[in-house]
């Protein structure tokens, strides 16, 4: 299980002032309790979503969906793990999130997830979608 949290080192903010890194829990021994460990980050080109949609109070958490690591395309090198990750957040900040993601990319998403159906009264006030 990991999550995705604004980054917090200035050494990645000099690079992307949107960073977001990956964190897994790391178990501790002894009396060392449990702590997020930093694993990665999000690639550039969806960092100021995920950055947006943190700091508007919605919370992204995932799985790793392919274990076996892939080279980055960027220039500067590095590693590419492919993550299944899963937006939770109020209403109205799932269909913000939904709108710049289509915005951002061209893909043909018809923008309905299975918690989008269904009768619109009953709707709660928190949503969570999968993309």
């Amino acid at each position: 299980m990991v999550s995705v949290v604004h980054e917090t080192d200035p050494n990645s903010l000099q690079h992307d002032r949107y960073a977001c890194s990956v964190k897994r829990i790391k178990e501790g021994r002894g009396v060392l309790m449990a702590r997020l460990v930093n694993v990665g980050h999000v690639p550039l080109e969806i960092s100021k979503i995920c950055h947006y949609f943190n700091i508007h109070g919605g919370e992204i958490s995932g799985t790793v969906e392919d274990s076996k690591p892939r080279r980055s395309p960027i220039p500067s090198g590095g590693l590419k793990v492919k993550l299944d990750l899963s937006f939770k957040g109020r209403g109205d900040l799932i269909d913000k999130l939904k709108l710049l993601l289509r915005d951002a990319y061209t893909w043909d998403y018809t923008g309905v997830q299975a918690q989008d159906e269904g009768d619109e009264n009953g709707k709660e006030d928190n949503e969570e979608s999968d993309f």
